[in-house]
């Protein structure tokens, strides 16, 4: 019979089963052994052979029952129930011939799985006592071994069945770490396909912010040079001229929107250094606007990675778009400084100026972008202003970061 504590185990050890099948086995042994000697010494071995026959179809019943409440139902009433009449019949049998008395045995680790300890060794005491009565009743030559073969017995058959269950306590205390540590995988798996999750939307916010920057950068800015190149025209300029401006800027908007969109590097950088970049910045504002700008590098140029360089020109871009759109200055000076610890890039106009407290338009992009691009290096951004006094801009990035 499969018993409770078996049933509820899963992962049951290979000593677990043979201890179990070997209890099935000595139970139909001993059986056999009981009926075969029934019909050997008694003169009608017929009452004898029907018990049996009962007997062990009780036994197998009880089996197939057990197997089917494992899946079926978690209440262990019926493994008491069952053994009581299986003790039952075993007492028949005990009566009928002298053979059955030692199906005890199997029976005393019965007694252990199906019923509390306590109860158990009581059973099992009682069942000893009928086993010594019977054998006595029945006559036997060896009185000594009348008591002492049986209680042997129990004492052997009730130390295998607490061996068993303390076998069996091991196994689900292992299958209960072994569950454990399967919900925990599981949550673990659970977790890292969230911040995978969280990877993804973080690295898609990430990519719109760089877009939105570069379209303020080049874009946004390039539109602006054409709406004032186009404001001059409207105003008497040579026609000729501003046409040609604003095409030279809606060309380089062209190309800036195919990089832009491809995140490739800038198409002033392509083949040429920073610092003649900032140059041809300086330029054009003046071509354009008029205001005179001129470009200082302090200290040694160090290579720095492309992401420096293209934050620093981008910084610069949306720099001199707002000198050219909002300052009204006559000049703009571009300073680009290398330090052992920093790289630093500072603009600085005669213009108008502005309260940075000010600043509060929720459409005020620029200084933002420009701030955010420079924290995402590591870096940062300084703004000192005041009206009628001009503004400058200090960009920061840690050359110890560029190095790692």
């Amino acid at each position: 019979m499969l018993l409770p504590e078996y049933r509820h185990a899963r992962g049951t050890t290979p000593v677990l089963r043979i201890m179990q099948f070997g209890a099935h086995g000595l139970f139909l042994v001993l059986l056999a052994v009981g009926t075969a000697r029934a019909a050997v010494d008694e003169p009608d071995p017929l009452p004898a052979f029907v018990l049996a026959a009962a007997v062990l179809a009780w036994y197998l019943l009880g089996v197939w029952f057990a197997r089917r409440a494992a899946a079926t139902t978690g209440r262990d009433w019926y493994g008491p129930l069952w053994l009581g009449v299986l003790v039952l019949g075993w007492l028949g049998l005990s009566v009928l011939g002298a053979g059955f008395v030692w199906v005890a045995f199997p029976l005393f680790f019965l007694c252990f799985h199906l019923l509390s300890t306590r109860v158990a060794l009581a059973a099992t005491v009682a069942i000893t006592a009928v086993v010594i009565a019977a054998t006595l009743w029945h006559g036997t030559s060896n009185t000594v071994a009348s008591f002492l073969g049986p209680i042997f017995g129990a004492t052997a058959a009730a130390g295998m069945a607490l061996i068993y269950q303390q076998l069996l306590r091991d196994t689900q205390q292992r299958q209960r770490l072994l569950d454990e540590l399967t919900r925990s995988h599981d949550e673990l798996l659970s977790a890292q396909d969230e911040l995978n999750a969280l990877q993804r939307e973080a690295g898609a916010v990430a990519e719109r912010a760089r877009l939105a920057r570069d379209i303020h950068d080049t874009l946004a800015q390039g539109f602006s040079s054409i709406v004032l190149l186009a404001r001059a025209g409207q105003r008497g300029d040579d026609p000729k001229a501003i046409l040609a401006q604003i095409a030279e800027t809606a060309q380089d908007n062209l190309g800036e929107a195919r990089r832009v969109v491809g995140a490739l590097t800038p198409s002033a950088l392509e083949d040429a250094s920073l610092e003649s970049a900032l140059g041809r910045q300086l330029a054009q504002l003046g071509t354009h606007t008029g205001i005179v700008g001129l470009l200082h590098v302090e200290g040694d140029p160090l290579p720095l990675p492309m992401d420096f360089d293209v934050a620093l020109l981008r910084v610069a871009q949306s720099a001199l778009a707002n000198v050219r759109l909002h300052s009204l200055a006559e000049n703009v000076r571009v300073t680009l400084s290398y330090d052992q610890d920093e790289v630093r890039l500072d603009v600085v106009d005669d213009g108008v100026g502005f309260d940075p407290a000010s600043v509060v338009d929720p459409a005020s992009f620029g200084l933002r972008a420009m701030r955010d691009r420079l924290e995402t290096l590591g870096g940062s951004l300084v703004v000192e202003s005041a009206p009628g006094d001009g503004t400058a801009l200090a960009a920061t990035l840690p050359v110890s970061v560029a190095q790692s």
